[in-house]
């Protein structure tokens, strides 16, 4: 069986049928050079009906070849994204939302930034419903305009890169189990020299926010996986010292992730009681965590949690890059590996950026 040169792989749950179909018929109208498998993975136990449901959901593609799996060993996000990882048979892997449709030629540009860019991780554009009103990147997220690129953390949606390099880097951390998976995978992708950021030319995705059953927004228990995540990103990442290198981190737990997880009335009773309920967790989980940060400690970026990711950084980053994304995309576009650093320096940072124009509004 011939392989594709992509994977588009979508995590899904029960509930959520109506909206992965508007995503797959809209993937009908797209062209991926090197054609496309649509990988579709359903992150909750389902013991009955699964061929059935294998076959409505193939039923919907008409272009492109469809494969569905059933996640029953670890349901949680970063369980699931592992998941759509390892059964990755594709050189280039993109993970897309199940309640987000594709619009115009994204595929083409993607590869083309790809080829010319030494980048680890590269989202598109998004907007809400049917608006031209951005969704997603937001401006208030630290970021850097560069002519081909916004460089800044991606935040999901759409996050497409080099299967490889993703398995290199180690995967998605099992201890993002519900909240913050993909901010935690952009800070490793950074910190092992690959840059990440935002299409903001070529196609582009619209985001319909009604989708039921959301795994992040609804999710019971919310606030003690939040805090779970904060907790082992500061260890991890050697983040609990407050320090100029760790003021944003800290910043952001005590204006935003907080108050996002339990509430604006949060107390220190409230605060304590949550920790002490997750004493357990940390002790089973302690020597991972430790081995962990052994590793991150060599990490030749020391970017700490939500760095604000500065034009000085991009410029760090990006020639090291330049030097070693030969083994990722070499296999690929062969001609793509040749003298990456004149390529991307012959005056690249003196262009101006693009204006990129909003989509009509389509209701």
């Amino acid at each position: 069986m011939r392989h594709p040169r992509w994977t588009i792989s979508a995590l899904t749950i029960p509930g959520r049928e109506q909206y992965l179909q508007q995503l797959i018929e809209s993937l009908n109208d797209i062209r991926v050079p090197g054609g496309a498998r649509i990988v579709v993975v359903y992150n909750r136990v389902i013991r009955d009906g699964q061929r059935a449901v294998e076959r409505d959901i193939a039923r919907k593609s008409t272009r492109h070849d469809v494969e569905v799996f059933f996640n029953n060993g670890d349901p949680t996000i970063s369980g699931g994204r592992n998941f759509q990882l390892n059964v990755c048979k594709s050189p280039l892997l993109c993970f897309v939302d199940d309640d987000v449709t594709v619009h115009d030629d994204l595929f083409t540009p993607l590869e083309d930034v790809m080829r010319r860019v030494p980048v680890g991780i590269v989202g598109a554009r998004s907007y809400v419903e049917g608006t031209d009103k951005l969704f997603k990147p937001r401006d208030t997220t630290p970021h850097v305009i560069m002519p081909e690129l916004r460089y800044m953390t991606v935040q999901g949606m759409l996050v497409a890169g080099y299967t490889n390099l993703f398995r290199d880097i180690g995967g998605f951390n099992p201890r993002r189990r519900f909240w913050g998976e993909w901010t935690e995978f952009n800070l490793r992708m950074w910190r092992h020299g690959f840059p990440g950021g935002y299409m903001m030319n070529g196609g582009y995705l619209r985001h319909w926010e009604k989708a039921p059953e959301s795994p992040t927004r609804s999710l019971e228990g919310r606030a003690r996986h939040v805090l779970w995540g904060l907790i082992c990103t500061a260890l991890e990442y050697d983040a609990v010292d407050v320090n100029e290198a760790t003021e944003t981190f800290w910043r952001l737990v005590e204006d935003r992730y907080l108050a996002y997880s339990f509430g604006e009335k949060l107390t220190h009773r409230e605060l304590l009681r949550a920790t002490l309920e997750l004493l357990p967790e940390l002790s089973a989980d302690w020597a991972q965590i430790t081995a962990f940060r052994a590793r991150a400690a060599e990490h030749p970026f020391d970017f700490k949690p939500f760095h604000p990711i500065s034009e000085k950084d991009v410029k760090r980053v990006l020639p090291y890059a330049a030097r070693r994304i030969a083994n990722y995309r070499g296999d690929i576009w062969p001609a793509a590996t040749k003298s990456p650093v004149r390529r991307l320096f012959g005056g690249w940072f003196n262009r101006k950026q693009k204006v990129v124009d909003s989509p009509q509004s389509t209701g």
